[in-house]
């Protein structure tokens, strides 16, 4: 909605200033001008079907679709703006019907019953932040059904059966009834379907991989549909039960709503004149083939939500499986304590960086790193302060300036390994020589150690894979040279003699 704002020398008790008149446009203003247009749009259209394909001898409505649509419409909208949707469809309500050659009295009272229908179920079904239900969510399914399949077309009758007595006007069962389960049907097809429906769903409908599919699932359904609703004489309306569930497995909601609008259009239209296979129950009365017609439908409906809804729970299932695979495999191959990769991360990875070395010829680097004094470290600030100065050691290796392709792991206790493809022993040094540094530089205090900081020593190994050696050799390589760095003194890098020099990039 437009903000109003007045000019900066309006009067100050101008009308545009008013709270009520800020309110009142409110009320009648729509939260968008082409979202009301393309929803009245709709409601006629659906009020018009409504009259115009699926009216009964009885004056009843086969299948109502107008209630449905409008529903759905209001369960994503604002409760601030339901007023101008109901007000703008009861006009068009009353218009239509009385289009199709219905008394004003009457068109009143129809539009009345409507406009009660909807305004029970939305209220029912409507959440607070305006999302739309979940009908693959079976509590959210289970309340649309009673509330808004039920609870509210029964209402509905309810108040046409009260007008109608009151008024004193002559008594139609058959009115009501079909009125009942028109309304029913209305909601349960169309109110789902609109539901359903959105731009996400659609696109990927239409998709160019998908459109093909999509249409020729639609097509089957009507085509299906017609031969079952233009023929008389073979009892086949269980044929398009295959169609649908094919449409509800690869279209799922979206397409298999627009499937059941597809195929219902030729089963009412055919019914209605006295075609089609229920027409073969004998009945002298069309209203009992089309109440069969009804029932028919409604198992679709149930059918088409039962299976979509399993499958919406089969889909959050395999989400959530998924999801705490990954959580799995990451806290198998990740250190607890530091966050780092953890031991059998760093073997599985070293294994395979030694094949692609071996198979291009280039050097490999690790670097063993371990805390010197760590014990003394423990013993004094206790081994909670000790996970701490671990995991800082560790936040100071993954900020080291690594690439994307290297891998830093706790080895073990307090050692630590950093793996670098493609790089020498000149290379690994100089890295090993920054992260010795950036240890100091943090000054992390270590009082039972001499220089009173937490400080490292670090061993580097670098070789060409050739035949004979393997990527354990490269570790006892590193080790070594990690012992040297201790025995030297410790704060300090030391590198396994006759390694490659290759600079690290």
């Amino acid at each position: 909605m437009k903000a109003f704002s007045p000019a900066v020398d309006a009067d100050p008790a101008s009308p545009s200033d008013s709270p009520f008149l800020a309110r009142a446009l409110e009320v009648v203003l729509p939260d968008s001008i082409s979202r009301f247009a393309i929803v009245m749009l709709l409601y006629i259209g659906a009020s018009w079907g409504g009259n115009a394909l699926t009216r009964t001898p009885a004056v009843a409505d086969l299948i109502w679709p107008a209630n449905g649509m409008l529903l759905a419409f209001l369960l994503s909208t604002s409760r601030r703006y339901w007023s101008v949707y109901l007000t703008s469809s009861i006009l068009v309500n009353i218009a239509v019907h009385m289009s199709f050659g219905f008394s004003p009295g009457r068109a009143i009272l129809f539009t009345s019953a409507n406009t009660v229908e909807v305004i029970i179920a939305v209220s029912l079904l409507a959440t607070k932040d305006n999302r739309k239900p979940d009908l693959t969510n079976f509590r959210t399914l289970g309340r649309f059904l009673f509330f808004g399949v039920f609870l509210a077309p029964l209402a509905s009758t309810g108040f046409l059966e009260m007008i109608l007595a009151v008024w004193t006007y002559p008594r139609h069962p058959e009115l009501l009834a079909n009125w009942f389960t028109g309304d029913v049907m209305g909601m349960a097809l169309m109110a789902p379907l609109f539901l359903a429906i959105d731009k996400t769903e659609l696109k990927a409908l239409f998709a160019p991989q998908k459109r093909w599919e999509t249409v020729a699932i639609w097509t089957a359904i009507t085509l299906v549909s017609i031969l079952i609703f233009t023929q008389t004489g073979l009892p086949i309306d269980f044929l398009v039960i295959p169609v649908l569930l094919v449409a509800v497995f690869r279209l799922r909601a979206t397409g298999a709503a627009i499937g059941i609008l597809l195929m219902a259009a030729p089963a009412v239209y055919m019914t209605e004149r006295a075609h089609g296979a229920f027409m073969l129950s004998g009945a002298t009365l069309a209203q009992h083939g089309f109440f069969i017609l009804q029932l028919f439908l409604c198992v679709n409906l149930v059918i088409v939500y039962a299976v979509n809804t399993a499958l919406g729970v089969r889909d959050k299932m395999h989400q959530e499986i998924t999801a705490a695979f990954h959580e799995a495999d990451a806290l198998a191959t990740q250190d607890h304590a530091t966050g780092l990769a953890n031991r059998f991360s760093f073997d599985r990875h070293l294994a395979l960086e030694w094949q692609n070395a071996a198979l291009q010829q280039t050097s490999l680097a690790l670097l063993m790193l371990d805390i010197d004094h760590f014990k003394l470290y423990n013993d004094h600030y206790g081994h909670l302060a000790g996970d701490d100065c671990l995991r800082r050691i560790a936040s100071i290796l993954a900020s080291a300036s690594l690439r994307t392709s290297d891998l830093v792991a706790r080895y073990g206790g307090e050692e630590f390994a950093v793996i670098l493809p493609r790089v020498s022993a000149q290379g690994a040094v100089t890295l090993a020589e920054r992260v010795r540094q950036l240890v100091a530089d943090a000054q992390i205090s270590h009082m039972p150690y001499t220089p009173g900081i937490v400080t490292v020593s670090i061993g580097v190994a670098a070789m060409i894979p050739d035949a004979g050696k393997d990527e354990t050799d490269l570790i006892q390589f590193a080790d070594r040279a990690l012992y040297s760095a201790k025995r030297a003194g410790r704060n300090r890098v030391e590198t396994y003699q006759n390694c490659f020099e290759i600079e690290y990039d």
